[in-house]
């Protein structure tokens, strides 16, 4: 890369006509050789630079500024015009001042390429400030960490691209998914991670829009989803390798209709989708992981964790022999399902009278002779805790929440409106 000796040599030797000198205008030409060489010398630490910045960047992380700025210095100094078909063009000027413009190129080529010296050695990527690394709230995990094991195992490793978790609603399907996410966000596995809730009323639009939001791009509004698929299929190409976790979702569908492009090993992407569904895991030609409920110890454990130790454990650790016999029926009506067992537990919290279980057992079993279809144990569930509601005020105010959409984020302000113009 030394070139500026060889060429102040020449420079020393400027003192006439230097044309009458035949053999500076050779070592000239081998000189500007030699130029060359060393620009494509250049182009190669480019490319390699290049290369190890691809397999740094992930999910939270972005390229150092210098290191973008070097790129672009490099980039810029390649696209001038070649230096031979300047000389070229330079008949006019003398031997002197080709070889002074040879001399400030070659300072230039030096100067840039030894900046890029320590980035052969050192990481090329920082944390990224104004990415959305933010963890998911979520709950304790309860007796599913043979089945967060199983996912991750599956995410991390090479033969499974499409993932679907399946189970009855209620049994902890998101709140695994969500720890899942946490953890992979952690480890820096994927360039991104998408969380999408898709929900009963299946709307291509609005799933368009929560993975563009999360890219931080905008789509077409105006624009029919055909043509928002073609552009957002587009955008996720950039951000390979990435995990996109499809939230509750009710129906198969095809994916190339959202414009989510079908992940392979060769990209590393995956997709998880989350579903009650078997049938939706299967005829999205996905891997399949169930989750189960719980067995009767572990929810036992979980509803005593939740309604509290205090009220129901007598001095000598054992459950109190006068609400025993209700307290294990009253599991046994939440079927082994987390949901169930903490909003049942949370509604007897704090309560000690025998008669109040008694009459609580009952309602859980009236919900589930009145309620019909394939999500009984969901929906009795929701019956037994508005019906705990404390009085009808409430209710009414919890009932307003059914004006919004599924999953809707309801603005605190305008629910708010709403009670007071109807008076509660």
């Amino acid at each position: 890369m030394d070139l500026l000796g060889p060429i102040i040599e020449i420079v020393k030797c400027v003192g006439g006509p230097i044309v009458r000198y035949p053999k500076y205008q050779i070592k000239f030409n081998d000189y500007l050789k030699k130029f060359k060489v060393s620009k494509d010398n250049l182009c190669s630490r480019k490319r390699d630079i290049e290369s190890k910045l691809s397999t740094e960047l992930r999910y939270g992380k972005v390229a150092k500024e210098e290191v973008q700025r070097w790129l672009k210095d490099v980039d810029e100094f390649i696209a001038r015009q070649d230096v031979e078909d300047e000389m070229n063009g330079w008949g006019c000027l003398s031997f002197c001042c080709r070889v002074k413009i040879l001399e400030e190129r070659a300072q230039e080529l030096k100067e840039i390429y030894g900046r890029g010296n320590k980035y052969t050695n050192e990481c090329l990527v920082i944390d990224d400030p104004s990415a959305l690394v933010v963890e998911l709230k979520t709950s304790e995990l309860q007796g599913s960490e043979a089945v967060k094991a199983n996912i991750l195992a599956c995410l991390k490793g090479e033969k499974v691209t499409m993932l679907g978790v399946w189970g009855m609603g209620g049994v902890g399907k998101t709140t695994i998914m969500k720890h899942v996410h946490n953890e992979l966000l952690k480890e820096g596995k994927f360039k991104k991670i998408f969380w999408v809730t898709v929900s009963q009323n299946f709307d291509i639009y609005n799933i368009q829009e929560q993975i563009a939001c999360s890219l931080k791009e905008k789509l077409e509004e105006h624009q029919n989803t055909t043509n928002r698929a073609s552009t957002l299929s587009k955008m996720l190409e950039k951000q390979k390798p990435y995990l996109l976790i499809l939230d509750d979702v009710w129906s198969s569908f095809k994916l190339e209709d959202v414009g989510i492009p079908k992940p392979n090993v060769a990209d590393g992407c995956k997709l998880v989708l989350t579903t009650r569904s078997q049938e939706v895991a299967r005829s999205m030609d996905c891997n399949r992981i169930k989750v189960n409920t719980l067995s009767r110890k572990e929810a036992l454990k979980l509803f005593l964790n939740k309604v509290g130790d205090i009220v129901l454990l007598d001095h000598g650790g054992g459950i109190r022999k006068d609400l025993e016999s209700t307290l294990k029926r009253i599991v046994d009506e939440c079927d082994g399902l987390p949901l169930a067992i903490v909003i049942v537990a949370g509604s007897l919290k704090g309560i000690s009278e025998k008669r109040s279980w008694s009459v609580a057992l009952n309602q859980l079993r009236d919900c589930k002779r009145n309620v019909a279809g394939t999500d009984v144990d969901a929906f009795k569930i929701l019956k037994f805790s508005y019906g705990h509601l404390k009085n009808q005020q409430i209710q009414y105010c919890f009932l307003y929440c059914a004006l919004y959409p599924d999953d809707y984020k309801i603005p605190k302000e305008a629910i708010i409106e709403y009670w007071i113009v109807r008076g509660l």
